[in-house]
Parts: structure tokens; sequence; C-alpha cells
């Protein structure tokens, strides 16, 4: 974009609309106020489209029949059925040091879904989402489509299109996220939504919660699989099926410490799935745009995945940090010799890790999402938060020592590459719908020469994101 000045105009003049709007609409009051209804659990206990965890409507919205308007459109009969309106629209100012493109700051759109969401009765819920997401064909993509069945809170059934229950920062919801990226780690090693049903549950006063699932495939989140053509004669090769299983203990739940403090969470995550023989495997992208480890090398067989995480809200202060490994099998990709011919290659491995923190300047407590005390235009300024953030993420095999690394397709050690990257920035909470956010990522490749920037090795980007929903 040439002109980033009328863009922040028109930014501000959107951003003024919004909190007018809710200025007009008058304070929110009551224990319940401006939390939406929880149908659709994802596996990490936050909605996957926009609410925040555990919301519960307020007791008055709750008694309302027909059209009923509780911070969203909303349609309400009894007990017996809900459907709640959501929409999410972002914008993103974004500048890049080196800058490739040499047009200075750029604007795209970021994510523009909508979505339906509700319950039938207390023992079904439901969840239909479209992305309107950049492409070049501009299709509407379908996010999440599921059903939830819940005959008791520690038995519940879900299937349909939906995450895999994988990555704490995967499972939380764009409107809970605390930066305008996700995590390198996250971006790169995590498996994202596919066709499938899973067993969850939260039992022991909420101590413990569970995922079990099988899915169609890896998940739409890394890139699309580019098989090697089959011989004549022979069938194009399948994906296999992805087993995913996760599990969180709150262990300070069980203590007499005030619900705003008992919150820490911990917890750990496995996936197994199969691929075909190709340039498979998962690849590492920055933040500043392209690829610092590309899909290279041939890989065949089982994708595995191994997660730890934990997260914990402390008044207004929150914490959280993941560690992943990814392996990629490369059974039979090896050149041979004259005494065996194709053998196993080890292992494409990658491994990575974030540690997060934020503070609410403002003072609002930081559990189920930040609510402003007083939105703009409403007595106040809204709230302020300040987030920081570092992370490490390598990709690499353990080849024979006296192998040199290599770029060779079929190398026994592959040329490895990592990416180091800290990220600050702050979020003003404008109202309940509207949020502006403005991230600092600086970026250091281990061999900037695998890089998008091969004579930078460190990559800077800044990102102004406007985001505004329901």
């Amino acid at each position: 974009m040439r002109n980033p000045h009328a863009f922040s105009g028109a930014l501000l003049a959107i951003l003024i609309c919004a909190a007018q709007a809710a200025a007009q609409s008058g304070p929110v009051t009551g224990p319940g106020a401006g939390a939406g209804p929880s149908p659709g659990p994802s596996p990490s206990g936050r909605l996957l489209l926009l609410t925040a965890p555990d919301a519960r409507p307020a007791p008055a919205a709750a008694k309302a029949n027909g059209f009923v308007w509780d911070n969203r459109p909303s349609f309400r009969y009894g007990d017996w059925f809900q459907l709640d309106v959501r929409a999410l629209l972002e914008a993103n100012l974004t500048s890049a040091d080196p800058d490739l493109t040499g047009e200075g700051a750029s604007f795209d759109w970021g994510r523009r879904r909508i979505g339906i969401q509700g319950t039938v009765t207390k023992y079904v819920e439901y969840e239909v989402s479209y992305g309107f997401e950049e492409s070049t064909d501009a299709t509407v993509e379908w996010r999440d489509a599921y059903v939830n069945v819940r005959p008791a809170a520690y038995a519940q059934v879900q299937g349909g299109k939906f995450k895999i229950p994988f990555g704490y920062e995967r499972l939380t919801g764009p409107r809970s996220l605390d930066f305008v990226y996700r995590s390198r780690v996250s971006d790169s090693l995590t498996p994202g939504r596919s066709l499938g049903v899973m067993a969850h549950g939260r039992a022991f006063k909420r101590v413990l919660r569970y995922a079990v699932g099988i899915f169609e495939d890896d998940g739409d989140q890394p890139p699309e699989l580019e098989p090697v053509e089959p011989l004549p004669g022979e069938e194009p090769a399948q994906q296999g099926r992805t087993w995913a299983a996760r599990a969180t203990v709150s262990p300070l739940r069980l203590t007499s410490m005030p619900g705003r403090y008992n919150n820490l969470e911990v917890g750990g995550a496995y996936t197994r799935g199969t691929v075909p023989e190709g340039r498979n495997h998962l690849q590492g992208d920055t933040a500043f745009g392209g690829e610092f480890f590309d899909r290279q090398y041939f890989t065949k067989g089982p994708r595995t995945r191994f997660g730890l995480e934990a997260s914990w809200a402390i008044g207004p202060a929150s914490i959280a940090a993941e560690y992943i490994v990814s392996r990629d099998a490369r059974e039979g990709q090896g050149i041979g010799d004259e005494v065996q011919l194709d053998g196993d290659l080890p292992e494409i491995e990658g491994r990575g890790w974030y540690i997060a923190g934020t503070w609410v300047v403002t003072g609002e407590n930081r559990d189920g999402g930040v609510n402003p005390k007083r939105p703009l235009f409403q007595g106040g300024f809204g709230a302020v938060e300040a987030v920081a953030r570092y992370e490490q993420l390598r990709f690499a095999s353990a080849g024979p020592p006296n192998d040199p690394p290599s770029r060779s397709p079929r190398a026994a050690n592959v040329a490895p590459n990592g990416d180091r990257a800290w990220t600050v920035g702050v979020n003003w909470y404008v109202n309940r719908w509207a949020k502006l956010r403005f991230n600092v990522v600086n970026e250091t490749l281990d061999d900037p020469g695998l890089g998008p920037a091969p004579g930078s090795p460190t990559l800077r980007t800044m990102v102004t994101q406007f985001g505004i929903g329901f």
C-alpha cells in the first residue's frame, strides 16, 4: 500500500464509529454481561470461533425468546433452541525490513469470517463457520462444521470438521490470541482442522480435560501434499488417517485459592498419521514471509507429534508456554548401494518452543478474556495490555556424523536451519467488540542463506491489526 497514512485515517474512523455504537447501546451490567453462550466447546475448553473460554449468557438474556441482541445477534426459544451469529473482520498494515517488495508498508485483509453456533436442547451443540480468506480464487472456505453431543460433561462426542486436539495456541480462537501472529512453532508444527470424530469431556470439577479422536488426514494447517507420480499400474498414494489425544490438568482447582488465581493448566498431546511418498515434510515459515526450511526432501511413512503446554492467568497478568516436536519418517528413501537398496533415512525433526507473557496495564482480569471496565466513549479509554514472547524453532535430521549436511532430496543429513524470534507489542481493547494490536517481530535465522532474504540474518516485521467481531 502506497499511502499508509490514508489507511490509518480510515482505520481510526472505523474505530470511532464502533466505539460510538457501543456507547449508544449503553453500559452492560450484570455478572454475566457480554459473555456469549458456550455451544461447541473446543478440545481446550475454548470456542474455536470468537467467544471467550467457558462464557455464559446473562441470566436476563437467557430468558428472552425470538430475536435478541446480547452483544451479538441471537435467536432463542426457551431452553431447547439457541442460535448465535458470529462474525470477525481483521485488517493488517505491515512493514518489513528488509523490504523485498520495494513497496513499503502493505495492507491486507486478515481473517474475514462469519458463522453460527448454538444449542438444541441441553444435549446438542453445533457450529458452522466460513472464512473469506485471501486466496488466488477468492473462494469461500469452510472452517468449522460440527455437532457435539453431550449427555454428560465427562462424556461428549463431537463429529464433523474442527481442529485436531493438539496445541494450546492452535486451539485458541483468533479473538483470544495475544499476538497478531501465532508462534512459529504453532504455525509450522500443529495440524489444524480435519474431518473426524472425537470423544472428549471434563471431570473432577474441571480439574481434568481430555480429548481422543481419529481424523481423515493430518489437517489443513501443513501445506498440501505433493505425492510422487505413481508408476504405471500403481494406485495413487493416499494420506493415512491421523490419531490424536490431548489431556490437561488444572491442579490448583483442588486448593482453596480464589478462582481468579487457580486456573493454572498443564497438559500434553500426541498425534500419529501416515504421509505418502513425496516432498511432504513439515516446513518452517517466518513471520516476515517466506520459508527458512522448505520442502526439499523426500519423506514417506509415519508423522508423529508430541507437545507439552502450560498456561496461567493471574489477575491482570498471564503466562503461557509450549514445547512441540514433530518427526517425519523417510522409509525407503535412501539412494542405496550394492548391498542395500532404498534404505530408510533418518527422520526429519522439527523442534521448537515459546514462552509468552501479558499484563493488562489498566487492571482488568485476564482470565476469560479482557473485558474493558471503561470502554471508549463510555467514561474511559478501554483496556491496554502489554505483551511479549520469545520463541525458537529448528529443523534437522540425525544422519551419520561423517555425512556432511546437504540439500540433496535424499540426503541422510539434511541442511538444518532454525529461527529465533522475539515479539513485543501493545493491545488496545476499545470495547468488547473492537481491538487494535501493534506488534514488532524480530527474527534471527541460523542460516540466512536458506531464508527469504539470503543477505540478511535478521528480519524485522512491524504490524498493526484492527479487528472487530461479535
